[in-house]
C-alpha cells in the first residue's frame, strides 16, 4: 500500500493532531470548559467536565492502567539471543537532547540513552557490524543540532570507531528514519538489530517492515512498564507513562492507514 500523505503533510498533521490528543492536553482542556461553564451560569455542565477531569485525572495518577498499556506494547517484541551473523545494528533517534548538548556543551541524553549503552555493547559483541544511526529532529521547528550529530559525539566518544558509523540526520519520524536509513544501509551478508526503546518497537518493526527492509531482529531496550504494577502515587510518572502508550497506540494506528506500516511477516529474522 502506497503513502496516501505526503511525508511534510504528515508530520505536521501528527504534530498538531498529537498535540491536542495527548492526555493532559485534553484533561486541560476539559478543565478550562468546565471553568466556563460555571461562569457562563451552565453549572451542571461545568460539574460534569471538572467531575470528569478529576476522575480521569485520578485513573491515570493512581490506577495500574498507564503500567498494562505499555505492558501490552513492549511485549510484543522480546529481547532477543543474537545468533548468526550480523550485518549492522540500527539505533532510532529519540534518546538524545540536542538543546542540553548545545547549551551545556557535552553530549546530552535523555531517558532513553540505553538505547546507546545496549548498541555500544552490542557492538562491542560483534566487531564485523557497522552502526547505522537514524535521526535528524522531530520538533515542529527543526532543531540546531541534528540528533545524529550527538549519536555521533555519544558513540565515537565511547570508543567506537567512525569508519564503523553511518549517520542518517535528516529524518523526522519513524516512518523516515526506516526509508532514509534504508537508502544508506550497505549490502551485507547476515542480519540487522534493530535498537530502540521496547515501548516504540511494534511501530518500528512496521515502519521498517513498510519500507522494504529485510532480515532485520528487533532488539527492545529502555522498557518502561513493571510486572504487578499497583496502585501507586506517582501522578507525573503515570502521566508520563499513559501518555508514552497512548502516542504509540496511536501512531501505530496513523502509520497503519497511510500505509507507512505493514504487517511484519516476511521481513523478521525468525529463531
Amino acid at each position: 500500500m502506497g503513502q496516501s500523505l505526503p511525508d511534510d503533510l504528515f508530520f505536521f498533521a501528527s504534530k498538531i493532531v498529537w498535540g491536542l490528543l495527548r492526555a493532559d492536553s485534553v484533561l486541560l482542556i476539559l478543565l478550562a470548559a468546565g471553568l466556563w461553564a460555571l461562569w457562563a451560569g451552565r453549572p451542571e455542565l461545568g460539574r460534569g467536565l471538572v467531575t470528569a477531569v478529576a476522575l480521569g485525572g485520578a485513573v491515570i495518577a493512581l490506577s495500574p492502567l498507564s503500567n498494562a498499556l505499555l505492558r501490552g506494547i513492549e511485549g510484543r517484541h522480546p529481547v532477543p539471543e543474537v545468533a548468526g551473523p550480523v550485518a549492522g545494528l540500527v539505533i532510532l533517534g529519540g534518546a538524545e537532547d540536542p538543546a542540553g548538548t548545545l547549551a551545556w556543551g557535552p553530549p546530552s541524553l535523555n531517558e532513553g540513552g540505553e538505547r546507546f549503552f545496549a548498541a555500544l555493547e552490542l557492538a562491542r559483541l560483534h566487531p564485523e557490524a557497522v552502526v547505522l544511526f537514524t535521526g535528524g529532529s522531530g520538533r515542529l521547528g527543526g532543531s540546531d543540532l541534528p540528533e545524529a550529530e550527538v549519536a555521533r559525539r555519544v558513540l565515537t566518544g565511547a570508543g567506537l570507531d567512525p569508519a564503523r558509523l553511518i549517520l542518517e540526520g535528516a529524518s523526522r519520524n519513524t516512518a523516515e528514519n526506516a526509508r532514509l536509513g534504508r537508502a544508506l544501509a550497505p549490502d551485507r551478508p547476515g542480519q540487522w538489530l534493530l535498537v530502540t526503546s521496547a515501548f516504540h518497537m511494534p511501530r518500528a518493526v512496521e515502519s521498517f517492515c513498510a519500507a522494504g527492509w529485510r532480515e532485520l531482529t528487533p532488539y527492545p531496550v529502555d522498557f518502561r512498564s513493571r510486572p504487578g504494577a499497583g496502585l501507586r502515587w506517582a501522578p507525573a510518572e503515570s502521566l508520563l507513562d499513559f501518555n508514552i502508550a497512548l502516542h504509540e497506540y496511536l501512531g501505530l494506528a496513523a502509520y497503519r492507514a497511510t500505509g507507512r506500516a505493514a504487517t511484519p511477516a516476511g521481513c523478521l529474522v525468525r529463531p
